[in-house]
């Protein structure tokens, strides 16, 4: 068998091959070095039977350049061309199979310290937002809670100075005099006195403010069954005046009442309110 040395046309490896391996047709090649491949003919070199295989490859690695770095001697002796088609020759039975090479990953961006910087900016920047858009939201919850604080406790002195504020509390279940003044539901009884029917009033006088009030007359009235008119009278107190915080209790007596009378009614002689009891 003769020998001869490809050269690999991308990298310029040589390789020891015999000519009985291309024969007849030629073979495709791949260089063990940089896996390129390319087509050998049969005809591509004539092995001389004198010549030496040994010595060609070392005239043809004498004309490497310089500069290449790879080993003259190195590729000739273990590498072997990987023969594709066709029967297998014998350097094909002996070569090791190559494992496929993996795609390498590429590799994960490096995160500047710039970038980093601007990035903790911009969350301390939203972060003050946020704590802004609260604040801002706050204050005027706040607000409304203690003007509610307020008016709750003051109640009292807010409708005495603006009586049209009693009808606003009327609004959210909370009763509030404009004058300052309330009277408790009246308790009425009728008896007998002498063989007649007499009906007896009593309630009693509140002063919801701080300050001393004077008691206006006390107007009472009863009523049928359909809500008319039978009897209205006034009830003065004794004394006019009540001090703040205080109450002052009054009676009265109605002889010979209206026997269908079924409801009385009471108020303040200047109190736009009228309350009814049963």
């Amino acid at each position: 068998m003769s020998d001869f040395v490809l050269i690999c046309p991308q990298c310029d490896t040589r390789y020891k091959a015999q000519v009985s391996d291309f024969e007849p047709e030629g073979r495709e090649v791949r260089c063990a070095r940089c896996s390129f491949r390319w087509y050998v003919p049969a005809q591509r070199r004539a092995a001389a039977p004198t010549a030496d295989a040994d010595q060609l490859a070392l005239q043809d690695n004498q004309q490497i350049d310089p500069v290449d770095p790879v080993p003259l001697t190195s590729p000739i002796e273990p590498a072997e061309p990987k023969v594709f088609g066709g029967s297998p020759g014998p350097a094909s039975k002996t070569s090791k199979p190559q494992k496929p090479k993996l795609p390498r990953k590429p590799a994960a961006p490096t995160i500047g310290a710039d970038v980093m910087m601007r990035d903790k900016a911009d969350r301390e920047k939203l972060a003050k937002r946020r704590r802004t858009i609260r604040i801002i939201w706050a204050i005027p919850l706040i607000l409304v809670v203690l003007a509610a604080i307020i008016a709750w406790f003051n109640r009292q002195a807010i409708v005495n100075r603006i009586p049209q504020m009693a009808s606003v509390y009327r609004m959210v279940g909370i009763e509030v005099r404009a004058g300052g003044l309330d009277i408790d539901p009246p308790e009425a009884r009728t008896v007998l006195v002498d063989g007649a029917p007499v009906i007896r009033v009593a309630s009693t006088v509140r002063n919801l403010t701080r300050r001393e009030k004077t008691v206006p007359l006390i107007e009472l009235s009863l009523h049928d069954v359909d809500g008319a008119d039978l009897l209205q009278w006034y009830v003065e107190t004794q004394p006019a005046q009540i001090e703040g915080r205080g109450t002052l209790g009054f009676e009265t007596v109605i002889t010979d009442p209206p026997t269908d009378a079924v409801s009385l009614r009471y108020r303040f002689s200047r109190d736009d309110g009228l309350t009814t009891n049963g």
